[in-house]
């Protein structure tokens, strides 16, 4: 229960909360101003370094002087400086005598990791963004204030760049440097984040979690809260025991020393054990839903993460989702200010932000425009500069413009960039897909599922939809006909022909989780980052990513043919 010196610092939090919130809004109410702020701030994290120096980045004094001293650049232009700092080289693109706090990790385009330089600078902004976030929610959700957290994170300290930098996931470093009150009300500690299989790391939490007042749960991937409710149920009777003794299953930890250090704050609890049976008997399932008062969710909702929320709410229960914003290893870009939409005010205190208009990524000539200079329903790729040394950086993330807060656009995170598919100019993108298949298993009364979708040669070429079980009688057909609402050149090409009707074909469950599996360590993602595919670009690409590559007939057609029609 919260002590009395708990309310009076949550009390005192609440008030800065409020002039922290303020503070933002104010920044979106002069977004020129805050943009010139945050580029005096980061100029001075490079000032004196060799990139300054080979830009000329002395004489920058305003953004329009950014944009002239520097190209537009990807994490493989910057690679080469990056690798430099890695082996202690900091000036390559710091001011002299900068100390960094870890690197970043993150998947990148070529089989090489990113690693973002964390100095201290941007671990400040990255958790000023996030306070702001945090302070909003629970400001609109005040009953959510001194009850306990769920939050799944992975260690900043995977391992040591040649200079002895940690690396690993920057979520891990703020969770692990958080204010002392807040880290109280945490149902994980420092330790869960040693166990790097995600099954083991998911039950630990859950067990941990299962016996406090939990208020929230946050985690970037909303799959992630799906598969920690599903593997509790699934453990049910192991998991019930665990309370019942105050302990945890050796089968997850089975590291005697670090099960012992987990177990802290366990105490055995019989009458929480049998009440949790009974609701497991009532209901034949053990859901978060039925044993937990939670007030809201936070996880990414934008592009293909949209696909989860139905499900997450059969597990959670019909509760308001904030949707954590766009953010990445390299920067947050959004700040939802609501709940149960993607869309974000840009956190414009923390970066630089330019955009580039969607149909002109990839070329040379491509031009960028300014915050102000957005227009609403329109798609851009998301450049920024930041104290991350990244200046003019293609994040090369898709986003819409849905409307303004202030003089904030509002941007909904729609997919990355190059994820789309166009076997015959119709240029169908994974966003596109993911809502088709929504609106109909909506439409059809049937629960969502994973899928994968891919263009496969034919004559006519076509789509291929691969899921784990069978889909409804009708489901091909009306997610055809979704297809060609959302998508007019889509639309165009299947009443022409020159698109045949999609196809559907059932794999083994077995392949779906596999994939996830490989993709994730191929990316080196952790399970929280990692983000599945919807779609696949490459034609037949689906049977490569589900290892059906023996079973493909010529051509590309798969086991289901070039045919459309029922599964």
């Amino acid at each position: 229960m919260p002590t009395l010196l708990d309310r009076i610092a949550a009390r005192i939090g609440l008030l800065h909360a409020g002039r922290l919130v303020s503070k933002f809004r104010g920044a979106l109410a002069d977004v020129s101003g805050a943009q010139q702020r945050t580029l005096d701030r980061l100029l001075g994290v490079v000032r004196g370094s060799e990139q300054a120096r080979r830009f000329g980045l002395e004489r920058v004094r305003t953004v329009d002087d950014l944009r002239r001293a520097l190209p537009v650049a990807d994490y493989e232009a910057y690679r080469p400086l990056v690798d430099r700092v890695c082996d202690g080289d900091v000036a390559a693109m710091f001011r002299p005598g900068a100390r960094l706090r870890m690197f970043a990790t993150s998947s990148g385009t070529t089989a090489l990791p990113k690693r973002v330089p964390v100095t201290a600078e941007f671990e400040a902004d990255y958790r000023r963004g996030w306070n702001v976030f945090g302070m909003k929610v629970l400001q609109d959700h005040p009953d959510a204030i001194l009850r306990h957290i769920l939050q799944s994170t992975s260690r900043y300290d995977v391992g040591r760049t040649p200079s002895g930098v940690p690396y690993g996931a920057i979520t891990g470093l703020l969770a692990r440097t958080q204010k002392r009150i807040v880290r109280h009300y945490y149902v994980s500690t420092p330790d869960t984040a040693l166990l790097d299989d995600p099954q083991a790391r998911h039950y630990v939490l859950m067990r941990r979690a299962i016996v406090r007042d939990l208020g929230f749960a946050v985690t970037a991937n909303p799959a992630t809260l799906i598969n920690m409710a599903r593997l509790a149920s699934e453990h049910a009777e192991t998991l019930i025991r665990d309370v019942h003794d105050g302990d945890l299953a050796e089968r997850f930890v089975p590291d005697r020393e670090l099960r012992r250090r987990l177990c802290r704050g366990l105490r055995p609890d019989p009458d929480r054990a049998a009440a949790l049976a009974r609701l497991r008997e009532l209901h034949g399932v053990l859901r978060p839903r039925d044993y937990w008062r939670v007030s809201f969710l936070a996880c990414w909702t934008g592009g293909s993460m949209g696909n989860y929320v139905r499900r997450l709410r059969e597990w959670w229960g019909e509760l308001p989702v904030r949707d954590i914003g766009l953010l990445a290893s390299e920067g947050r870009v959004s700040v939802p200010m609501e709940d149960d939409t993607p869309a974000g005010v840009l956190d414009v205190t923390s970066a630089v932000f330019e955009f580039i208009p969607a149909e002109e990524w990839g070329q040379a000539d491509a031009r960028t425009v300014l915050p102000r200079d957005v227009e609403v329903g329109r798609r851009y790729v998301v450049v920024l500069s930041n104290t991350t040394g990244l200046l003019r950086y293609r994040l090369d993330d898709v986003v819409a413009v849905r409307g303004w807060l202030g003089e904030s656009p509002l941007v909904e995170f729609l997919h990355r960039a190059g994820r789309v598919s166009s076997v015959a100019g119709e240029k169908l993108t994974e966003n596109q897909v993911v809502a088709a298949f929504r609106a109909t298993c909506g439409e059809l009364g049937c629960a969502e599922m994973d899928f994968l979708m891919a263009p496969c040669w034919g004559d006519p070429p076509y789509y291929r939809v691969n899921t784990a079980r069978p889909l409804p009688p009708g489901a091909i057909e009306r997610l055809d006909e979704n297809l060609c609402t959302l998508n007019e050149e889509y639309d165009a090409r299947r009443k022409t022909s020159r698109l045949g009707p999609l196809t559907a074909r059932v794999v083994e469950p077995a392949r779906m989780v596999e994939m996830d599996r490989r993709l994730a360590s191929a990316r080196r993602s952790t399970a929280e980052q990692f983000k599945r595919p919807f779609l696949v670009t490459e034609v037949g690409g689906d049977d490569a990513m589900l290892d059906l590559r023996g079973n493909a007939e010529p051509g590309g057609g798969g086991a289901d043919g070039a045919s459309g029609g029922q599964p």
